[in-house]
């Protein structure tokens, strides 16, 4: 069966207008990845990861964590949040394995903050505002991967968050391919399916 003419342009007119979103959503991303907003917060907000691969901590979350450690080290904030639920594949809480890192990295556990239920970039950043603010905390600076950085910022805009970013950039999710890596390609039809669902 032959196409039309008309339906071919139609096809090659949508696909234009998809691939032209795909790369402005990139280019924004790419922009925003390795943007470090340096000044002090109430609070760091790590966002959450698997915990362990092959039987180690998942050197990505470690990476976020370390990163979160040094922040609260060099006195960007007193307090850290932890955000995440419970892994599928290790049976393991994120939010409570991010803490024994942070532990094990010198942080007093009077300093961390848990929470435990999230699921998604969205749920890490919506179940974290309400302990914010039953801690008094009014501004908080955001740990993930820079190719994660622009989507967790826009739904903290979108939440009213008062928040800075501050990305895991020596991450093994981000080096050695940053934009061209999975993770960074896949990220624009992430932000696309978030703009969808109305969490933009």
């Amino acid at each position: 069966m032959r196409l039309s003419k008309k339906y071919i342009i139609w096809i090659i007119l949508c696909f234009s207008i998809f691939l032209s979103i795909y790369l402005l959503l990139a280019l924004y991303i790419g922009i925003n990845a390795e943007h470090d907003t340096k000044s002090k917060s109430d609070a760091i907000l790590v966002l959450g990861a698997r915990s362990y691969i092959d039987g180690k901590y998942n050197p990505c979350l470690k990476a976020r964590v370390e990163h979160a450690v040094e922040l609260y080290k060099s006195k960007y904030a007193s307090k850290i949040l932890m955000t995440g639920g419970n892994d599928t594949e290790d049976n393991v809480n994120e939010a409570e394995i991010m803490r024994k890192i942070a532990v094990e990295s010198g942080v007093s556990s009077k300093d961390i903050l848990l929470e435990k239920r999230a699921t998604s970039t969205y749920e890490n950043l919506t179940f974290s505002q309400a302990i914010f603010k039953k801690y008094g905390l009014k501004s908080v600076k955001i740990i993930t991967e820079p190719f994660h950085a622009a989507r967790a910022a826009l739904v903290a805009d979108k939440l009213g968050m008062k928040h800075t970013l501050s990305p895991a950039s020596t991450s093994p999710c981000w080096l050695p391919w940053k934009y061209f890596s999975g993770y960074f390609l896949k990220e624009p039809f992430a932000i696309i399916m978030y703009k969808l669902q109305n969490k933009l």
